[in-house]
């Protein structure tokens, strides 16, 4: 299924590719047609990179083009939506004044290009300044409770320029009580990331109580459970894994195994206790695991799209197929389910759905 996805997506996105690049050469009237085509379709080949980098991880050059794939092809994507727009509203003023106005000129591929631009820079923008979002809520914890929420960091993914440093540097700024990663921490394989660094950054993460870690599914995708837990060796991180702890006898959380890495039921890890729960499960879909169980669940995965349309597609896959909201804060009663946009990126190296996102719950 998903090799004929890639297939027709790639043929599409060539036809598009096929039909600009004629475009360009109409409009500019370039007479050595031929080799500007193929010089064109070549450059456009470069977003491939993107996929050789998903299939074969840890090859250096792919992932230096693929970086520049990414940028290309989201470039692409808001050029195409840029210059549709363009001539759309060029068509709204034909039909008001009656006039004649050549719809695809140079202005009009300018225009498209400084808009494309425009919105690239914005979302490389979104992924590098975080939005703190705070809520206040009462789930009965008898301390009050200040719990910072970081995920989707995806630490070592292609198309990623995050800095785990600043990262860190912006959770202390929030003066945390307790700290909760809530999965895709890292995206590759093991051996292809610098433990060490890993471990001396996060290490500077100042919480009261700790730092609390779950697996998402994007750890899965390249390391087995053993070698996951082996990358949090050396941290002061503690990865649960369908485990509960209870934080200074006030809150007990939970932390959930990713779904794909095969987990207990949530009702066979908690304990018999009256104080307070908190569930993280990195993806949102099975919060009704806890909707009667829990007091507060936290997710992250869906990015809420991440780029534009992505939160449209995002919102009707998780409404449609799982009866789920993707984004934000939700309260059923006495259970609430947040779902944050997470931290880092995957893929493209920008955010266009919101920034990148410290969510702070003051309980």
């Amino acid at each position: 299924m998903r090799i004929a996805i890639l297939i027709v997506g790639a043929a599409v996105y060539y036809i598009i590719w096929f039909m600009l690049a004629k475009m360009l050469i109409k409009t500019f009237q370039i007479k050595r047609k031929l080799p500007v085509m193929i010089g064109l379709l070549s450059f456009g080949t470069i977003p491939l990179f993107c996929v050789i980098d998903y299939i074969w991880r840890g090859i250096k050059f792919v992932e230096f083009i693929a970086y520049i794939g990414y940028i290309e092809l989201a470039f692409f994507i808001y050029y195409v939506l840029s210059l549709a727009f363009v001539i759309l509203v060029k068509k709204i003023i034909v039909l008001i004044r009656k006039t004649k106005i050549n719809l695809v000129s140079k202005s009009s591929i300018l225009i498209s290009s400084v808009m494309s631009l425009f919105i690239c820079v914005w979302g490389l923008l979104g992924a590098q300044i975080p939005e703190y979002t705070y809520h206040k809520m009462d789930i009965g914890v008898e301390e009050k409770l200040k719990v910072t929420v970081v995920s989707d960091i995806h630490y070592g993914a292609t198309g990623s320029f995050l800095s785990l440093k600043n990262m860190v540097k912006n959770i202390n700024k929030t003066n945390p009580d307790i700290v909760l990663l809530v999965g895709d921490v890292f995206d590759n394989k093991i051996k292809n990331l610098d433990h060490s660094y890993f471990v001396n950054t996060m290490n500077n993460i100042t919480s009261k109580y700790g730092v609390y870690a779950v697996t998402g599914n994007h750890e899965f995708m390249q390391n087995n459970l053993e070698e996951i837990a082996s990358f949090y060796e050396g941290t002061n991180i503690k990865l649960l894994l369908d485990e509960e702890v209870v934080v200074n006898d006030v809150v007990r959380i939970v932390g959930r195994i990713d779904y794909r890495g095969g987990r207990k039921e949530l009702n066979e890890v908690i304990s018999d206790s009256n104080l307070p729960l908190i569930v993280l499960d990195h993806q949102p879909q099975f919060y009704r695991d806890a909707k009667n169980l829990a007091d507060l669940q936290i997710s992250g995965h869906t990015h809420n799209g991440q780029i534009f349309p992505g939160e449209i597609l995002i919102f009707f896959l998780n409404l449609i197929a799982f009866q789920s909201p993707s984004d934000g804060v939700h309260r059923y009663n006495d259970f609430t389910l947040a779902i944050t946009r997470g931290y880092g990126t995957w893929g493209f190296p920008m955010r266009l759905t919101g920034p990148s996102q410290i969510m702070v719950f003051e309980l």
